[in-house]
């Protein structure tokens, strides 16, 4: 075939436009290529919402991020602690058999035989000694220069130690604000009892006759009474805060078997009324403790009342307690720096108290100021049980 010219310009189009179909086939399946290339590219890279995470750290780091919220939701509403003084009276009183009281009743006074009878001429009226008779009548001992007091107290036991106590207070939202702490005595009947016969039968030897002189026994002589003991504690007023009131042993383990405690508030001098968080009547209508609210706070309540407190549910910020407190082998419960032991009473509000097994071992109520004629607002705790470690009152904000 005989090439013309005509013919090789068809020969170089058609040339031209297979090298461009070839050119776009090649072009057009290759970018897919590289388009995966970019997505295997972008597969390993870090710039997402979650980064590098694995799927089970992005779980692990969601549940704690909603723990995170629930504590926070959990925790009660609170205010910048506004603390302030609270001169309290408080008076412990053992009230176990040995330190009861001892009653007395003085005896009659003798008198003078020879009074009134007619004297002989020349005879001298002489003076009677009343020795024998103060004798007689358990007043005077043998020694004839001693009180006798073997009638109320037969070993001479004297006057019994009194155990002290430290009592301390905190602000339950603001429980790293340390407040001071102060020792007290306790109250024991016997004691006032024998003081008061002894100081009775002194006068007594000096009104019937004042030539007898007698020796001080400080067994019995020597006593001051440790009951309304005045204590400036330092409590949170500031709504909605709360506060609890601390107590615990310091010359024995644990506090008498029977035993009253009674805190007095003089709402003129202080400006103040304490009241317990279930007397208050704003507290009313919030969440309850459930069961008995007075009860000896065993690890399994503490646990309700830390573990599922919330706005709606009952109980206390954990953080104020020590890990010690949940440990079944430990006997120690520290609150703050005060060792409450693990049979602390945990007192809300006023009514009975009970133990772990729910039995009534005692008591709690409050009387009321009732003005300037009565200013004096009362907080009175009856216990019978063997070994009490603690107390542990939970009280409002002052109003």
């Amino acid at each position: 075939m005989k090439l013309t010219k005509q013919n090789a310009i068809y020969f170089i189009i058609i040339l031209v436009l297979l090298c461009l179909v070839t050119f776009g086939y090649f072009y057009r399946y290759k970018e897919p290529l590289d388009n995966l290339d970019e997505m295997l590219e972008g597969g390993n890279s870090c710039d997402g919402p979650f980064g590098c995470k694995t799927p089970d750290e992005i779980k692990k780091e969601g549940a704690k991020k909603l723990k995170e919220e629930n504590e926070r939701i959990s925790k009660p509403p609170s205010s910048p602690p506004d603390i302030v003084d609270n001169n309290l009276q408080i008076t412990l009183t053992n009230l176990t058999p040995p330190a009861k009281q001892i009653k007395y009743k003085l005896p009659d006074k003798p008198t003078n035989p020879f009074l009134g009878r007619p004297m002989g001429i020349g005879v001298r009226a002489m003076a009677f000694d009343y020795t024998k008779l103060l004798i007689e009548k358990q007043v005077l001992s043998n020694t004839k220069t001693d009180i006798y007091m073997l009638d109320v107290d037969p070993k001479s036991m004297g006057l019994m130690d009194e155990a002290s106590y430290t009592i301390t207070t905190m602000s339950v939202n603001h429980s790293d604000n340390k407040q001071p702490s102060y020792t007290f005595n306790e109250y024991i009947p016997r004691n006032k009892s024998l003081n008061e016969i002894y100081n009775k039968k002194d006068k007594f030897i000096n009104d019937v006759d004042k030539k007898v002189t007698v020796s001080e026994n400080t067994e019995y002589s020597m006593y001051t009474n440790p009951s309304n003991s005045n204590v400036n504690m330092k409590l949170d007023k500031a709504k909605p805060n709360n506060n609890f009131i601390l107590i615990k042993p310091d010359t024995n383990d644990t506090f008498p078997k029977k035993f009253q405690l009674e805190i007095r508030n003089d709402t003129i001098k202080n400006s103040q009324l304490l009241s317990l968080w279930g007397d208050l009547v704003l507290n009313k209508n919030k969440p309850q403790p459930n069961g008995n609210p007075n009860k000896i706070l065993d690890i399994d309540t503490l646990s309700k009342y830390t573990e599922a407190a919330s706005r709606t549910v009952f109980g206390y910020n954990k953080e104020v307690f020590g890990d010690s407190c949940f440990e079944l082998e430990n006997d120690v419960c520290k609150i703050g720096d005060v060792d409450v032991g693990k049979r602390c009473i945990n007192i809300i509000q006023s009514g009975d108290i009970y133990d772990e097994k729910n039995s009534k071992i005692g008591s709690v109520s409050r009387t009321e100021a009732t003005g300037t004629d009565n200013p004096v607002e009362k907080i009175i705790i009856n216990v019978d049980n063997d070994n009490i470690t603690g107390l542990l009152l939970y009280a409002s904000y002052l109003m």
